[in-house]
């Protein structure tokens, strides 16, 4: 007989969960093109996306904190970039959330556009940085999910890489199941808390 254990089928293989160990994501060597977003508008930081004059899509009163260094779950830095200075807005990007599928760690097609967004954004203010946060429902157990919750956000953190956004400048944090989006034990809700979030890195003032 056999026993599913919520949203994962089996256990992941290859990665990176040595204590002390870095995750070293390197760029594509052939790139994709970041396209210009249709209809225009702006992006975090007052930047204006071509293409339009449209409404800002993020809170222009954003909340901006330094970075808590308890606050966190199994954390990887992809480069040397950071200097333990930034500020963080975790608001800029709320509206780009990405979601996953059950037991999954691939991006879908509907949430391209936007990580191309994010991609935009870093490649218009280079001193910006990012933090890729991967989350879980609460199905399964704590170590999986720390181990999905990973491999989710370096999935999106691959396909930044592919768009030119360097390696050095962003990182992923998986928080396994601890910080659901919804309470909640119905499928509306495990498919809302599976996600991955976009943290935005200034330099301190």
């Amino acid at each position: 007989m056999l026993l599913v254990v919520g949203c994962k089928s089996q256990k992941p293989v290859g990665l990176t969960t040595i204590p002390g160990q870095k995750t070293i994501v390197a760029s594509n060597p052939n790139p994709l093109p970041v396209p210009t977003p249709v209809g225009g508008g702006q992006i975090p930081g007052g930047t204006t996306i071509p293409g339009g004059g449209g409404q800002p899509f993020v809170n222009p009163n954003p909340i901006i904190q330094p970075i808590n260094p308890n606050n966190r779950g199994m954390l990887n830095e992809q480069g040397q970039g950071f200097t333990g200075q930034e500020m963080e807005d975790r608001e800029a990007f709320a509206a780009l959330t990405v979601h996953f599928e059950y037991d999954s760690a691939a991006v879908h097609p509907d949430d391209f556009e936007k990580i191309k967004l994010v991609a935009l954004h870093l490649i218009q203010n280079p001193t910006h940085k990012l933090l890729v946060e991967g989350h879980c429902d609460e199905r399964g157990t704590e170590d999986y999910n720390l181990s999905l919750g990973e491999r989710r956000a370096l999935s999106v953190v691959d396909e930044l890489a592919r768009m030119n956004v360097g390696a050095d400048r962003l990182r992923t944090l998986s928080q396994g199941e601890k910080v659901p989006m919804v309470l909640g034990a119905d499928e509306q809700s495990f498919a809302e808390n599976r996600r991955g979030e976009f943290v935005l890195l200034m330099p301190a003032q």
